[in-house]
């Protein structure tokens, strides 16, 4: 009888892994031949499973390039928000062909579709279920769309939307987006997060679908 459910088991886990090999290789057929973008790819729920996949990861950061970079599909519940960043050096010029990361919660403050972390802080950077790709255009600038996130659940941390950021010639970045009408974000946490130079933008007013949008600045170093 425990024999049975055993193979039982492994049958099921070797035919789940098979779909979504197939479902991650379906996905990189798309991106080669240009018949989506990494964004449809993103916001098409038919992946939603797979976005912890270090494959599909890895497809995603391949085919990224410079668009509007949405990573949110409609089955995530959540206040949708613009994002808009730019990325400049010390000298202010923009900086091009940037590649920039970005992951963050959901609005439950979870990293995962059921826990609210990945194996903690490097599981949540490599396999977060919100995640995207992007390069920067000729003015240094790239635009996110998204869900707004929620802090961690039983803490005071603040939301926020981690961003690395990498360009040739240039000291990598790697900081947080922050929202400046967060409850959380006050006193010695909001001290705490200036010191350690984590970005803070006021929300401004947006078009729908978006209820809010949110402006950033990095400055890279020259190596």
């Amino acid at each position: 009888m425990i024999f049975s459910i055993l193979l039982c088991t492994a049958l099921v886990g070797s035919l789940f892994s098979q779909n979504k090999d197939a479902v991650i290789k379906e996905a990189e057929e798309k991106l080669k031949t240009n018949k989506a973008s990494t964004s449809q790819i993103l916001t098409d729920k038919k992946y939603d499973a797979v976005h912890s996949e270090t494959s599909f990861r890895e497809l995603i950061k391949k085919y990224c390039k410079t668009e509007t970079i949405s990573i949110a599909t409609d089955t995530i519940p959540g206040r949708k928000i613009k994002v808009i960043g730019t990325v400049k050096g010390t000298d202010g010029k923009p900086v091009s062909e940037a590649l920039v990361y970005l992951y963050h919660t959901d609005s439950r403050g979870w990293y995962a579709a059921d826990a609210p972390h990945v194996l903690m802080n490097e599981g949540d950077m490599r396999h977060a279920r919100l995640f995207g790709y992007v390069k920067t255009d000729k003015n240094g600038m790239f635009e996110l769309h998204t869900i707004k996130p929620s802090g961690y659940p039983q803490s005071d941390l603040p939301a926020h939307i981690h961003v690395h950021v990498d360009a040739s010639g240039y000291q990598p970045v790697v900081t947080e987006f922050l929202f400046d009408d967060d409850e959380r974000l006050a006193g010695k946490i909001r001290e705490n997060a200036i010191r350690d130079k984590f970005m803070i933008a006021k929300p401004e007013k947006t078009v729908a679908p978006f209820v809010q949008q949110f402006n950033y600045t990095i400055q890279l170093q020259k190596q």
